[in-house]
C-alpha cells in the first residue's frame, strides 16, 4: 500500500479494482494541450484511445460551454464544479489551465499533492520559481509523483538522434532553435536542449531582438548552448550537436508521438509512483528560462546559482 492509498502488485504497478484503469481528471481546457491529452487518453467518436491503462473521467475548466464540449467530444463522463470536486474522484490529475501563461498552476495543483496524488503540470510549470520548489517540497513530502515538462522531452526524435550523439563524441555546441517568445514558448527549445545535454547549465546571457531571442548558456566544464526563438522565421524545432568527431542535427516533425510519449510517460507514473524525470531537471530548465527573462531585462549574464538561491 503507498501512502496515498494506492495498492500496488509485486512489481510496483497500481492496480485498480474492476478495469484497472487509472482514472485521471483533466484540470483546464483553455489551451490545445486539453484536447490533445484528451483524444489520446480516450479518442474521439469512432477513434479509440491511443494509450492504454488509463481514461480521463472528470474534466474541469472556467469555460462550462468549452468543458461541455470537451467532455461530449471526448467521452469524458463528468464535469467538475470546483477542481477539488475530483480529489475523491479521480486517481491523478492533469494540470493544464493556461490562465496567464501558467500563473493558476501552483494553486491548482497543491490540494492534489497535498493528498499523496500523482500530478502532471503542463509548461510552464509556474511563472515563479519560488512556487515550483514548493510544489517539489510538498510532493516529496507527501510522496506524490509529480511531473512538469514540455511535450518535446519525449520527442520520438529523441531516440535516433542520442545514436548520432554518441558517434560524434564529446559536445562542443549545441543549438536548439523553436517559435515563439522566449518565455512561454522557449521552454520547449530549452527542454529538448535538456534532453540531450542533462542539467548542469551555470549561466545564462539573453541577447533580445526585435522577433527573435539568441540565448547563450555556459554548462561549465559541457558544452556551449545557443537556445533560438524565432517569431520572424518559419514555425520549427530543430537541434544541432557539435562534437570532436562531427555534428548531427534534427527536427522534431511527430508532434502526435509526443504528446502521446508523454501521456504514457504520465500514465506509467500514475502506475508506479515513480516520476519519469528527476526534479533538478525541471527545476534548471525553469531557472534557465526565468534567468533569461532576468537577462533580457538586466543586459547581463545571470548566474544560476544565484538566482535558485534567491
Amino acid at each position: 500500500m503507498c501512502p496515498n492509498g494506492r495498492t500496488l502488485d509485486a512489481d510496483g504497478i497500481f492496480q485498480r479494482g474492476g478495469t484497472g484503469l487509472i482514472r485521471f481528471g483533466l484540470i483546464g481546457v483553455n489551451t490545445s494541450h486539453a484536447d490533445a491529452f484528451s483524444r489520446i487518453l480516450n479518442g474521439a467518436g469512432v477513434e479509440p484511445p491511443q494509450v492504454d491503462g488509463a481514461r480521463i473521467v472528470s474534466v474541469w475548466g472556467d469555460d462550462g460551454e468549452r468543458v461541455a464540449g470537451l467532455a461530449a467530444t471526448h467521452r469524458i463522463a463528468a464535469t467538475a464544479t470546483d477542481p477539488t470536486d475530483m480529489l475523491d474522484q479521480v486517481d491523478a490529475v492533469l494540470i493544464v489551465d493556461d490562465t496567464g501563461g501558467g500563473a493558476t498552476h501552483a494553486r491548482l495543483a497543491t490540494p492534489f499533492l497535498e493528498a499523496g496524488m500523482p500530478v502532471f503540470i503542463d509548461k510552464p510549470m509556474t511563472t515563479d520559481y519560488a512556487d515550483a520548489v514548493a510544489l517539489f517540497e510538498i510532493a516529496d513530502r507527501t510522496r506524490a509523483p509529480l511531473l512538469s515538462c514540455s511535450a518535446l522531452r519525449f520527442a520520438a526524435e529523441l531516440e535516433p538522434a542520442r545514436a548520432e550523439l554518441a558517434r560524434i563524441g564529446t559536445l562542443s555546441s549545441v543549438v536548439s532553435v523553436g517559435p515563439g517568445d522566449w518565455f512561454y514558448y522557449g521552454v520547449h527549445a530549452v527542454e529538448l536542449l535538456s534532453a540531450i545535454v542533462g542539467a548542469g547549465a551555470r549561466s545564462v546571457h539573453r541577447h533580445a531582438f526585435n522577433g527573435r531571442d539568441v540565448v547563450v548558456i555556459d554548462y561549465g566544464d559541457g558544452p556551449t548552448a545557443v537556445v533560438e526563438t524565432l517569431r520572424d522565421a518559419a514555425y520549427v524545432f530543430e537541434l544541432t550537436a557539435y562534437g570532436e568527431h562531427g555534428h548531427t542535427s534534427f527536427e522534431v516533425v511527430d508532434h502526435l508521438a509526443f504528446y502521446a510519449n508523454t501521456m504514457r510517460e504520465v500514465v506509467k507514473m500514475a502506475q508506479t509512483g515513480v516520476s519519469p524525470l528527476a526534479s533538478e531537471h525541471t527545476l534548471e530548465v525553469l531557472a534557465i528560462l526565468h534567468a533569461g527573462v532576468r537577462s533580457g531585462e538586466t543586459r547581463a549574464t545571470v548566474d544560476l546559482a544565484s538566482f535558485t538561491a534567491s
